[in-house]
């Protein structure tokens, strides 16, 4: 008797109507199997389960996320179309992001939403965005400029996308386990590549780079950018590692993934993330009040050392790429060294575009065209590349002393904000995400400061977080 009360009141719940629908679909499905061309049925399903994902996206936005991740660290490996008329491919974040700018703006409308939340770094961002515009009119490097500056321009709307996106714990940890699973899958895929010796780059790609021996890219077309995803992902889920009272298996998942994506790092070889992720282990752990701990990663590092040593059949490779980090000036110019010293001499030659055009610069994407009237003595003739690895030299040779001030206000401004707010913060976990999305920031600087990726996904999606989670709080007191 109770049972039969029990399902009564659960028709109640989902309609007698909804039941009807539901065992209706049933059928449906059953006869389509019984009597259709299995091509009929498998196209009618994937058809069906398409609607069903729009639906679902229209109501959960956030249910993107995972794909927007995925297909951010597929980067080239996931090109839908390889060329169009621009000249550009179509990725399957490009992909990704139409389909989450038609779910949030559905959702908006359905919700009638009419608050949204500020964007802290509005003026600063108008201001950059304006002097790219500007440069636009005089740039030698077109229709690439235009092209280049829509992206940032969209990649803006991506920042504040992810802001309003994230409105609660339930997305904010979506996030966290997609990145997670992520970096977990980017790390094996890596650690695979240099296994099998079965690399991603071509050799003409390695050489370009600088490398002396294939480095492991995972689906990136760089092993620097890949090592820029790399650092990031760590530190965020080192972040999150030292939440008081986690669950120890979370803990275990946790250092699990920070286990993989260090030993992935180490084999892109990509000095400038290692220096990028000390720096943001450093800054994580002074924030977090355990600057303590960073004896026990010392001693981890040390220890990690020995095991290369003995058993990697490369580690004489890996030590000589540490040892370069602290002799650059000592073998400036070398034939060894080309890839570091070119690095400088762009930076040079980005101030001698900067002491000609100093107001509003040469012009966006110009670096790359006018590099050659500005090319120091001794720069590495055989390198093929001509793009400034360093982005601060290259927003001030290409947008001048006005272009660069608006990068730094946006720099000052983001900090700012996060520090401002750590130190009001009560809730633990969310304080602990704070202080690991101030790392990341701070090692994006670092890293950019070696590959001059502005374009870079997650550093706009990051971003966007970091001024999405002080606002879960406060969402949180006010219920």
């Amino acid at each position: 008797m109770t049972q039969l009360v029990q399902r009564h009141a659960y028709l109640n719940q989902i309609g007698y109507k909804g039941f009807a629908i539901f065992l209706l679909v049933q059928v449906a499905v059953l006869l389509c199997v019984l009597f259709l061309p299995r091509e009929q049925v498998l196209w009618g399903l994937g058809g069906a389960a398409i609607l069903v994902a729009l639906f679902l996206l229209t109501l959960y936005p956030w249910l993107a996320i995972p794909a927007i991740i995925a297909t951010t660290a597929l980067d080239s490996a996931g090109r839908v179309i390889q060329t169009t008329a621009l000249g550009e491919p179509v990725t399957g974040f490009h992909l990704s992001f139409v389909l989450l700018c038609i779910a949030l703006v559905s959702h908006i409308f359905l919700q009638k939403r009419r608050i949204f939340p500020p964007l802290e770094i509005q003026a600063p961002l108008v201001l950059f965005l304006g002097c790219m515009a500007v440069s636009l009119t005089y740039s030698p490097n077109q229709p690439e400029a235009t092209i280049s500056f829509f992206r940032i321009v969209f990649l803006s709307l991506f920042l504040y996308m992810t802001q309003v996106l994230i409105d609660s714990r339930r997305v904010l940890n979506l996030t966290i386990a997609s990145l997670g699973v992520v970096l977990a899958g980017a790390s094996i895929l890596a650690m695979f590549q240099i296994i099998s010796e079965q690399f991603y780059l071509p050799a003409s790609v390695v050489s370009s780079v600088g490398a002396n021996m294939p480095r492991a890219s995972g689906t990136y077309q760089n092993p620097n950018i890949f090592g820029t995803f790399l650092a990031v992902s760590i530190l965020f889920m080192a972040g999150i590692f030292l939440v008081p009272k986690l669950r120890w298996w979370k803990r275990l998942l946790l250092l699990l993934a920070i286990g993989l994506g260090t030993g992935a790092l180490v084999i892109t070889f990509s000095r400038g993330n290692w220096v990028a992720l000390l720096v943001g282990v450093v800054v994580l752990l002074s924030l977090a009040g355990k600057l303590r701990y960073l004896f026990y990663v010392t001693i981890a590092f040390c220890v990690a050392i020995l095991v290369v040593k003995n058993y990697v059949s490369f580690a004489a490779y890996i030590f000589e790429r540490f040892y370069s980090i602290f002799s650059l000036f000592v073998e400036f110019g070398a034939d060894s060294r080309a890839s570091s010293t070119a690095r400088v001499y762009f930076a040079i030659a980005g101030f001698k575009m900067f002491l000609e055009h100093p107001l509003l610069g040469v012009g966006w994407r110009a670096f790359p065209v006018v590099f050659q009237d500005y090319k120091p003595e001794g720069f590495p003739h055989w390198l093929p590349t001509r793009e400034s690895h360093t982005l601060f030299a290259t927003i001030l040779a290409e947008l001048g002393i006005v272009g660069l001030l608006a990068a730094i206000w946006i720099v000052w401004r983001v900090l700012a904000f996060s520090l401002h707010h750590i130190k009001r913060m009560q809730d633990e976990y969310l304080c602990s995400v704070m202080i690991a999305l101030v790392a990341i920031f701070v090692t994006f600087q670092v890293s950019l400061t070696f590959t001059g990726e502005f374009a870079n996904n997650f550093l706009w999606m990051f971003t966007g977080i970091t001024f999405a989670v002080p606002a879960l709080e406060e969402r949180e007191e006010q219920l």
